[in-house]
């Protein structure tokens, strides 16, 4: 992929490589329509997190209960050292950020999405509060937030408050959020999280269940299973959830699956536990849906929506691959006669489930108040299956003109349903006695005014589709029409004092409409409308890939966050906001020790960019200064995101990892290759799509005669017992001569990613080096002190249990202490002694690498798997860091 100023980049299940479509610019800037790269996501996110034939959702919840009792194992010492009023330094983590994260990575404009936090994928406005102020947010891994000033409160978007709610829970991973209608106190509202994202993004992270509040989200319940104890939840998500506002006790979910879920063969067989649950209690308890065609039960699959008609009295849902069914008492669900788009049964047979049926994702909207209600649909290659209405309970549908949204009038991209398995979404409010604003989001959002003068969005005007947001067009200053980031997961709203407040959730955070029938009118990229980003004061929900830290002034640090850029700050120590130097996709980066106004970022594949101007960079000038591509290394591709180092006895080299490894100058010229094809032993360029691409980069030892480090050490890839071809440790004690050795010997016998590797400086000959293996049940953590020819479970002499999922760690030389960071946000620091202390962060952190030290300060790089979100600091024995779950 090319250097971008897009964000919202998402990858789909099991879909072919997509192509990168990209607009040039001016200034030498690029902005890029929405595509996907799968494959290449896929297995770099997937590796090392499966255990073929074992839960993962199971596996996930043994490492939840390892991480609680890590905590109070935390709190123990400290009380402890408090009583005995010691002055023992025990590790207080605090959030550095990013909060908020500001998106435009040019300086002046050019795709300015405002404040972003990260991916949301749920928003619910609290019934019981009718001034609409009161919303609960999910999301993908950022937990549940809640503002009772989101609305009307706070005409400053910055006086927008948000409170995490469930940072102590099983799963921070959020498909649904839904209020029981009927109350009319908000400090007693019950909130329902489904847990799980159904989005079907290849990292969409499973649930554990439906976690229940009957205190505005003061205190959580997990419901793991049906009532039958036959239908576990674990491993799926919940796409929606709707209450029926006739009687408040019934609730339906619907469960679809999550990418992580399907991908590690939890569900086995397939798609049992899908479908439709409800619950006759107020979501204490949950039993599994009859589901049928004309009487015989359908062959269960992902539910995508449901939604609850109260004129019609009766629920709605659709459903993957079969078509779209109702029930008046969320028990028996019977196929709607009349399909909208003319579903039949021969190409939706009732089992098996055929993907010939062209629905893959359905959305729904009712007009409260009203028999008027919409469906929209996509099938399984993301083909607008049209936007229909009934104003008879699903007797008959009316398709829609839905031409504004096919023909959004973005040149650049991000038209019609191009992602609609990713992102749909639909929104009906009233307007007037007869009136009906559509909320189509999808990419973009548009808008519809339904009335007697354009009955099916056929009109002018208001009257027709309109692009709200333009988040791809209005060039060349793209999205300012809205500042609106792309991808759109969920909306909600509420009738206020004659107004439309609307809430969208999306790719960039949440954002919202203050009233959306005078603020939300134009589709002409010469008006403006009325958006305010509430992500200002949201805390992080952004998954980095990397950062790293200025040699001597601990305020500065560049960061690779995916979709939301290379993010930056200078000004750690005393505030949380950082700003955007490039675009997305971000990756790995570098800040060169002996020049650290010299920053490199990169995007995917092989793209590695340097700017010479410190915090003072923008996109623009990392686009202009692309110094290694594809062709630089050969023609090679590499990982989705490829790894590279500076050397660290040159910082005028750059050390890349594609299947092979390569070295040149931070200029991009002089690149030779250093190793055979990892893959293949021979000398054969690499197409990208290897088991044995570099996952780790290490180098140091003595230098050769031209001043370059002549000991390195590469990790591969791996598929696990997948496809255990993978996952080597590739040794080299003398680069020059082109001899490298596969040093793996029994080290990694599940086939796990050599997720991190780091040279002991204190040994000069480069001999003694520790990696760090992903995956399940391994010994994560090995020492080598010569060369790799023979390896110590580093895990067992420090006393810390394998069962915690180190990465990598990093070294102190001159104290002789160790860092090492495990998956579920631990950072362990061994001093000399072989005593080992630890502090706790937020949730799965990995991939920790120790960049520089002095004078006993590890300052800690973030380089390989992040499952977080937040960057974590450890100096002088205080960790500091944020303790968001990562967005999946």
């Amino acid at each position: 992929m090319s250097p971008a100023l897009a964000f919202g980049i998402r990858i789909f299940l099991l879909l072919p490589l997509a192509f990168s479509g990209v607009l040039a610019l001016a200034q030498g800037t690029t902005v890029e329509t929405d595509r996907d790269q799968p494959r290449q996501r896929e297995q770099w996110f997937m590796h090392g997190r499966l255990i073929p034939g074992e839960s993962a959702a199971a596996l996930r919840y043994r490492a939840h209960g390892q991480k609680m009792q890590l905590r109070a194992e935390q709190a123990a010492r400290m009380n402890t050292a408090i009583t005995a009023a010691t002055t023992t330094t025990i590790g207080i983590w605090t959030p550095i950020g990013p909060a908020p994260l500001a998106s435009d990575a040019t300086g002046f404009g050019q795709q300015d999405y405002g404040w972003v936090s990260g991916r949301a994928t749920a928003v619910a406005v609290d019934p019981a509060d009718a001034t609409g102020n009161t919303v609960y947010i999910g999301g993908a891994y950022g937990g549940v937030w809640k503002s009772t000033n989101a609305g009307p409160l706070s005409a400053n978007p910055a006086n927008v408050s948000w409170s995490p709610l469930i940072d102590n829970q099983a799963t921070l991973a959020v498909g649904s959020i839904a209020v029981q209608p009927g109350n009319t106190d908000p400090t007693n509202s019950v909130i329902l999280v489904g847990t799980g994202e159904t989005n079907s993004s290849m990292d969409s992270y499973y649930g554990l269940g439906i976690l229940r509040s009957a205190d505005a989200g003061n205190t959580w319940t997990l419901i793991t299973q049906d009532s039958s104890g036959t239908h576990p939840f674990a491993g799926m998500g919940f796409s929606k959830i709707a209450f029926s506002t006739a009687n408040p006790s019934l609730v339906v979910a619907a469960a679809a699956g999550a990418s992580q879920g399907v991908i590690d063969g939890l569900e086995s067989p397939v798609n049992t536990n899908r479908g439709i649950y409800y619950s006759n209690n107020g979501g204490l308890s949950w039993s599994y849906a009859n589901v049928s065609d004309v009487g015989t039960a359908i062959q269960p699959n992902s539910a995508t929506s449901v939604i609850y008609n109260a004129v019609a009295g009766k629920f709605f849902a659709a459903i993957r691959f079969h078509g779209f069914y109702s029930s008046s008492d969320g028990v028996n669900w019977t196929r709607l006669a009349t399909q909208p788009g003319g579903l039949s049964t021969f190409a939706c047979p009732t089992s098996p489930a055929s993907q010939g049926c062209p629905i893959y994702r359905g959305e729904f909207a009712v007009v409260p108040g009203r028999n008027e209600m919409y469906m929209w649909y996509v099938d399984e290659n993301e083909n607008d299956q049209g936007i229909w209405q009934t104003t008879d309970g699903g007797n008959t549908w009316t398709q829609l003109d839905d031409s504004g949204i096919t023909n959004c009038g973005d040149f650049s991209g991000g038209c019609g349903t191009a992602q609609g398995s990713y992102n749909l979404e639909l929104a009906a409010v009233p307007n007037g006695l007869t009136a009906t604003d559509l909320y189509a989001g999808a990419i973009n959002i548009y808008k519809c005014t339904i009335s007697s003068l354009s009955p099916v969005c056929g009109g002018t005007g208001q009257g027709t589709f309109l692009n709200l947001t333009h988040v791809y067009g209005c060039a060349p200053n793209f999205g300012s029409i809205a500042h609106v980031h792309p991808d759109q997961h969920d909306l909600d709203f509420m009738i206020a004092n004659s107004k439309a407040i609307l809430y969208f959730a999306n790719d960039g955070g949440i954002y919202r409409a203050l009233d959306g029938y005078s603020g939300l009118t134009t589709g002409d990229c010469s008006g403006t409308n009325q958006f305010d980003s509430l992500n200002q004061t949201l805390g992080s929900m952004s998954q980095f890939v990397s950062f790293s830290q200025h040699p001597s002034d601990l305020n500065t640090i560049l960061g690779g966050t995916q979709d939301n850029g290379s993010p930056a700050t200078t000004s750690a120590a005393t505030s949380t906001s950082w700003f955007n130097v490039n675009s997305g996709d971000g990756g790995y980066t570098a800040i060169n020790p002996d020049n650290p106004t010299e920053w490199f970022t990169a995007n995917t594949n092989v793209s590695i960019q340097k700017c010479e101007f410190g915090g003072n960079c923008h996109a623009q000038d990392f686009n202009n200064g692309l110094v290694v591509s594809n062709v630089t290394v050969g023609g090679d591709s590499g990982a989705f995101y490829t790894p590279y180092i500076l050397d660290p006895q040159n910082s005028g080299t750059l050390l890349v990892g594609t299947c092979r490894v390569w070295r040149g100058a931070t200029s991009g010229t002089g690149f030779s290759v250093l190793s055979n094809n990892f893959e293949t032993g021979g000398d054969g360029i690499c197409g990208g799509n290897e088991v044995n691409l570099v996952r780790s980069l290490a180098a140091g030892g003595i230098k050769d005669t031209s001043g370059f480090s002549n000991v390195m050490y590469a990790g591969t890839d791996g598929l696990g017992p997948l496809q255990p071809t993978g996952g080597h440790v590739w040794v080299s004690t003398n680069v020059d001569s082109a001899a490298w050795f596969d040093r793996t010997g029994a080290i990694n016998p599940g086939k796990f990613p050599i997720s991190g590797a780091a040279i002991d400086p204190s040994d000069k000959t480069g001999k003694t080096a520790y990696v760090a293996i992903m995956g399940f049940h391994v010994a994560h953590v090995w020492k080598t002190s010569n060369g790799g020819v023979n390896w110590t479970n580093y895990c067992e002499p420090a006393g810390c249990s394998c069962k915690r999922y180190f990465d990598c760690c990093g070294i102190d030389s001159k104290h002789r202490n160790y860092l090492c960071g495990d998956r579920r946000g631990r950072v362990f620091k061994q001093h000399g002694n072989g005593e080992l202390d630890g502090s706790r962060s937020g949730e799965r952190a990995s991939g920790i690498f120790a960049e520089y030290f002095r004078d006993g300060a590890a300052h800690v790089q973030f380089r390989g798997e992040q499952d977080f979100a937040g960057v974590y600091l450890w100096t002088r024995g205080v960790a500091a860091g944020a303790n968001r779950g990562a967005r999946f």
